[in-house]
């Protein structure tokens, strides 16, 4: 910090630290370049737990459980790097990349964002403290990710300090929208206040209004519960339970809290439809509760899980009712296709977690789809590289295109599309092989005016820094080989608040599942008119016959909570 003439540096050496990854380092993929991007990306599910269950020195824990998701993101991120510099997008310049495994913690995220923020081009990292960085040159110009709010609230925070543009692929909590307190964070998604409203639209439009809500303890779940519940209400649609499950697999009431939500769920038998913002993770505990017990419901789906190949490939997965998801736009991604199917003949500076990928698959015999997905995901032992060697890397490439889901890597190709369009737009009149030729700040400007095409779509970032997508909604369906495929049946226009179906097919495959029955009670029918309780929901209420001389014209009389039928006039004599 410069006070009264004095500079203050505080270096920090992070090459000693021991991770899962490497002994001396935690980076997990590198590539030089004139102008670096961070990544940020959960590859692991959450750090290991040590023996008296907390930390015991200030070092990078260990992590467990591998996410393909994740790891589909950040060979994403480097192939799409690897694209904007083959069509020489920014003449003469070369993009790299440092990218890091979160392991789904802030802690981690955090320590990793200290990196990005250290001193561009010196020897060891170094970060300097001063009270105006305008003219500070930290080693990456802007940042994508994180995977989860949570975590990308977390690094936000530190990027505010220097105005390091963060972009997001799938972090959808509405707060972050909030430009106040977070001004330096955009992403290629729309934020969950559509999620929200679009569910409780099409809940209403099934003919449902007796649901339960599962959320996860953090600001992405706590903010669906709080928007849905206000969508909910306008519509006169009934949240019967709220369930709140802990946002991370190491809490010690994690395990209780699942079982008390089973509970909750065999309880009310009229609920039939169930809203789950969860991580895949967690729905992974929850959902061998449900097959256990024999549930069935009808499940809607969150962006966190919607296509989730954890939890479709689970065992017996079927047999919990039918799944609506909601994910986000995807475009054409042929071109990362090819590149995952020539994986071997990639050339990678530095690529510590495909390393870690090849390692699992060499532990996991061959299998099919489904065994081998649990064989990776689920695999906890700690590897240490120096150790442990394959060779020859069989990475089973036919696995990983199955596992891919477009939407997913679309909205991290577009993140780095819009920031090599905002960089092009700021090399036009400057040097960039400069180290100094613009500082993050610089960058973000250009990102919120960015407007450019990107298969077939125009792209850019509102007010808010929220890019201009919809969501696909998609069912689960099961195949003649037992593998679950998510079927994009509709759209959600985020702008004209309307579901637009692929066809008129699936416009009849999705009524079909009206047919599910949802409701506290059954509609009153001509001639009736509701009776509630103070105590009761407005959804739950009995029919009652009209009085002599009322009358009801149409089902389902509810005015206004009047709970009346109109008065008959008669004319004439009554006989």
């Amino acid at each position: 910090m410069a006070l009264y003439g004095l500079s203050i540096s505080i270096g920090i050496v992070i090459s000693g630290f021991h991770c899962c990854l490497i002994p001396d380092d935690f980076v997990g993929a590198r590539a030089h370049g004139d102008i670096i991007i961070g990544g940020l990306f959960a590859v692991h599910g959450k750090m290991i737990n040590s023996t008296k269950g907390y930390p015991q020195k200030p070092a990078i824990q260990n992590c467990e459980g591998f996410e393909m998701q994740g790891f589909l993101q950040l060979l994403s991120m480097a192939h799409a790097i690897e694209m904007v510099n083959n069509v020489s997008l920014i003449p003469g310049i070369k993009l790299g990349y440092e990218i890091y495994d979160t392991c789904s913690e802030a802690t981690l995220a955090m320590s990793a964002t200290l990196r990005f923020l250290s001193s561009y081009n010196t020897s060891v990292e170094q970060l300097a403290f001063k009270c105006n960085y305008s003219d500070y040159m930290p080693k990456v110009k802007a940042v994508i990710g994180d995977s989860y709010s949570e975590v990308s609230i977390a690094v936000a925070r530190l990027l505010n300090t220097q105005l390091i543009p963060q972009i997001s692929h799938s972090s959808s909590a509405e707060i972050l929208s909030d430009k106040f307190r977070f001004p330096a964070f955009l992403r290629t998604i729309p934020n969950d206040l559509y999620q929200t409203k679009a569910m409780a639209n099409l809940i209403h439009l099934s003919g449902w209004n007796w649901i339960g809500l599962i959320v996860m303890d953090d600001e992405y779940g706590r903010s669906a519960l709080e928007r849905f519940g206000i969508h909910t209400v306008k519509i006169n649609v009934c949240i019967a339970f709220k369930e709140i499950i802990p946002a991370h697999l190491s809490d010690s009431t994690l395990k209780t809290r699942i079982d008390e939500t089973i509970d909750k769920i065999i309880s009310e038998p009229r609920v039939n439809v169930i809203v789950v913002f969860l991580k895949s993770a967690l729905l992974v505990k929850l959902f061998e509760k449900v097959i256990e017990k024999k549930i069935q419901k009808t499940w809607i789906a969150s962006d966190s899980w919607s296509v989730a190949n954890e939890i479709s490939s689970m065992p017996n997965i079927q047999n919990i009712g039918p799944v609506i998801g909601f994910t986000f736009k995807s475009g054409d991604i042929t071109s990362f296709q090819d590149y995952i199917i020539n994986l071997n003949q990639q050339k990678f500076e530095l690529n510590r977690l495909l390393d870690q990928y090849a390692v699992l698959l060499s532990d996991c015999p061959k299998m099919k789809y489904n065994e081998l997905f649990g064989c990776v995901t689920n695999y906890s032992k700690e590897v240490i590289f120096n150790k442990k060697t394959v060779t020859s890397k069989s990475l089973r490439l036919d696995f990983l295109s199955e596992t891919i889901h477009p939407g997913l890597l679309y909205s991290t190709q577009l993140a780095v599309t819009a920031i090599a369009h905002a960089i092009r737009k700021l090399c036009l009149d400057r040097n960039c092989k400069k180290t100094n030729a613009f500082a993050p700040w610089e960058l973000l400007q250009s990102l919120k005016t960015v407007n450019f095409t990107y298969m077939g779509r125009t792209i850019h970032f509102d007010s808010n820094g929220d890019a201009n997508t919809g969501y696909d909604i998609l069912m689960w369906k099961l195949d003649d080989d037992g593998k679950i495929n998510f079927t994009v049946f509709a759209e959600y226009d985020t702008k004209n608040d309307l579901f637009i179906f692929i066809s008129q097919d699936k416009e009849k495959e999705f009524n079909h599942l009206k047919k599910v029955r949802s409701r506290c009670s059954d509609e009153c029918k001509p001639g009736q008119m509701k009776r509630t309780s103070a105590s009761q929901h407005t959804c739950c209420y009995e029919c009652v016959t009209c009085p002599e001389n009322h009358y009801t014209s149409m089902s389902d009389v509810f005015r206004e909570g009047l709970l009346r039928c109109d008065v008959r006039f008669i004319f004439g004599d009554k006989s």
